[in-house]
């Protein structure tokens, strides 16, 4: 009897492998022989599920962004403030610095591609939609409310967001030890303070 393989779990398993490459070395590292040295098995591990590196880039690029909204959804789902909502998008730990240099390394390859660039004005949108959620849920404001808030606070708050993550990145020695979360933390409350209370 042949043995059955999930697919999903299998291309979940690869994409993890392929972020792990991506966020060490950069988009360079991502072959599809790369993958299968860091699988311990040939490139069919990676042929049978991706059709090409462009492939594997957008789908360990969608596996990443999936993970940050998970944990932000997560943190709305428990109840969490604005600002601990926003902390589940920062990279405050391992798993998170990766998947953030996962997407940083996206956008070196979507500011030239227009097809990779809507992908990643898709994922912004998205958030943008989301924290606005949070900001009228936050005062009380129905959904169809369109007093509040103003169009502009979830997309300044967002980039807020994507400007803290960034320098967080490129600050690995902070990023990476027990202590990123205190700076991360106290410039995301210092910039919703500036925002909120205007």
């Amino acid at each position: 009897m042949p043995i059955q393989v999930d697919r999903e779990s299998q291309r979940e398993h690869v994409t993890s492998l392929a972020a792990g490459l991506v966020a060490q070395e950069g988009v360079a590292a991502l072959t599809f022989r790369r993958v299968a040295e860091a699988a311990g098995s040939s490139t069919a591990i990676v042929s049978t599920y991706f059709t090409d590196k462009r492939d594997l880039l957008l789908s360990t690029f969608r596996a990443a962004a999936s993970r940050t909204t998970v944990r932000f959804e997560a943190a709305i789902d428990a109840g969490g403030s604005l600002q601990d909502c926003l902390e589940a998008w920062l990279p405050l730990d391992a798993d998170r610095l990766t998947d953030w240099r996962v997407i940083l390394a996206f956008w070196g390859v979507a500011v030239t591609d227009p097809e990779l660039a809507a992908v990643q004005d898709g994922h912004v949108g998205r958030a943008r939609a989301r924290v606005e959620r949070l900001l009228r849920a936050e005062r009380g404001v129905r959904p169809d409310s369109g007093s509040w808030p103003p169009p502009e606070l979830a997309q300044q708050i967002v980039a807020l967001m994507l400007g803290i993550a960034l320098q967080a990145v490129f600050e690995p020695a902070v990023a990476s030890s027990s202590q990123a979360a205190l700076p991360q933390r106290a410039l995301l409350a210092d910039g919703l303070t500036r925002l909120t209370q205007r």
